[in-house]
């Protein structure tokens, strides 16, 4: 008989544990990865930020339905600018609907005409050069207006600086459309479009959802997997157990269990990413009740890119004692540092001190009841323009029989449905597979 192994129980790992009874090793005490609701004095946060169940088709969303019942949003998100950059100084706690080249019109006539005829006259030439930058797709599509004013600044914030020597990435979630962009700059605006137009959520959070699934899967806890040896394929695990396997279905990082396993220690840059959950007393003022689900914001002091706001999604992330998104906010603030730049207990101090100040100076928060900082190690992940890394790595594991799927084992960006039903597919066919070997 074949043995496989599934390493990690985040959802991608829920999914193949599930459609195939194979066990599981999660090195933490629960289910879900970086997908997980936890509660602060009341407030409910997520471990990596606000992560909404986007995508997904019938099949899995009924799925996730079974295991805890969702209700349905649709997005509400903007740029939101602070004016603390020249560029940005005339537009200072503006608001502009995302997609912002969809919205031209609200950057008022100045900006919105000098940027849709950069963006006309590129438009122009049809022809995106091979291995260009993500600065420079950026640039092609969108000119040096909305460049200058937005692209540049928020991704160089999201990025942490790596969007000059990244490839392009997921552009649906910088859709363009020359119909739309022109619409939107004659007051016309088409919002339906790019990344979360509507999404779902369990009632009672991810790490419900998570759990639930978990109950039907042979999950052992509290079992990191240290070292794979791929020439007798033996798993080393953290209790200095050895473990024989046939086959492995990785969920890990990609650059992670290729170094576990010996194979390579070449990686694609990523960023990590500081969270930093917060509830507040919100001020009594028009710009702090915005009803934005996030925010976008290229020009901030403290270096986030975004702050979302849970309670805008939903009030259950407020205690029910303070269940007032009029007065009350549970927030999420997100800063990118390049892959493994973790700051310092001094350094997260002083972050936290300064965010706190600049979200007040915005009339954003009156005071802070909780702030709890948590870190995702790899949070995005990119590669370089022309890379074959990805490829290559995933077929040196294939040829040792592992596995790697999902987000990050993949180095790939998807959501939550894309990712269980990954696992789903790849724990089914693997069950398949072991028991066509069982009857021959």
């Amino acid at each position: 008989m074949n043995t496989t192994y599934i390493i990690g129980a985040g959802f991608t790992g829920l999914g193949a544990g599930l459609a195939s009874g194979f066990k599981i090793f999660e090195a933490s005490d629960r289910p879900g990865g970086i997908y997980a609701s936890y509660q602060k004095e009341g407030f409910r946060f997520e471990i990596g930020g606000g992560h909404w169940i986007f995508g997904g088709d019938k099949f899995i969303l009924d799925l996730i339905n079974k295991f805890s019942k969702c209700k349905r949003y649709f997005r509400k998100s903007a740029v939101f600018f602070t004016g603390n950059l020249e560029e940005t100084r005339e537009l200072k706690f503006k608001f502009v609907d995302y997609p912002i080249q969809n919205n031209l019109y609200a950057l008022g006539n100045k900006i919105a005409s000098k940027a849709l005829n950069e963006i006309l006259l590129n438009s122009r030439n049809s022809h995106t050069p091979d291995g260009i930058t993500m600065a420079e797709w950026l640039k092609i599509n969108f000119g040096q207006t909305l460049f200058s004013i937005f692209f540049a600044p928020f991704h160089e914030r999201y990025t942490a600086g790596l969007y000059k020597e990244i490839a392009p990435q997921d552009p649906y979630k910088t859709p363009f459309d020359i119909k739309s962009v022109i619409d939107g700059a004659l007051g016309n605006p088409n919002r339906s479009v790019g990344y979360n137009v509507s999404f779902v959520y369990p009632e009672g959070g991810l790490d419900s959802l998570a759990w639930e699934i978990a109950k039907l899967c042979n999950i052992q806890y509290e079992s990191k997997l240290e070292k794979i040896d791929i020439e007798t394929k033996t798993l080393v695990l953290s209790d200095g157990k050895d473990i024989k396997f046939d086959f492995l279905i990785s969920t890990l990082p990609l650059n992670k269990i290729l170094k576990i396993a010996g194979i390579s220690n070449e990686e694609e840059p990523y960023t990590s990413v500081l969270v930093l959950n917060m509830g507040v007393e919100l001020p009594d003022n028009k710009i702090s009740k915005h009803g934005f689900h996030w925010l976008y914001v290229p020009d901030s002091l403290s270096g986030f890119h975004r702050i979302g706001y849970y309670s805008n999604v939903d009030p259950s992330f407020l205690p029910e004692r303070l269940r007032n998104p009029e007065k009350y906010g549970s927030l999420y603030i997100e800063f990118a540092f390049k892959g493994g730049e973790k700051p310092s207990d001094e350094g997260l101090k002083k972050i936290i001190e300064k965010t706190e100040d600049e979200l007040r100076e915005y009339g954003l928060i009156k005071k802070s009841l909780v702030v709890d900082p948590t870190w995702i190690e790899v949070a995005y992940t990119w590669k370089r323009p022309q890379s074959k890394w990805i490829t290559e790595s995933l077929n040196r594991l294939a040829e040792k029989n592992i596995f790697s799927i999902g987000r990050y084992g993949r180095w790939n960006f998807q959501g939550i449905a894309e990712s269980l039903k990954e696992g789903v597919f790849v724990g089914s066919v693997l069950k398949l597979k072991n028991s066509l070997f069982l009857r021959l």
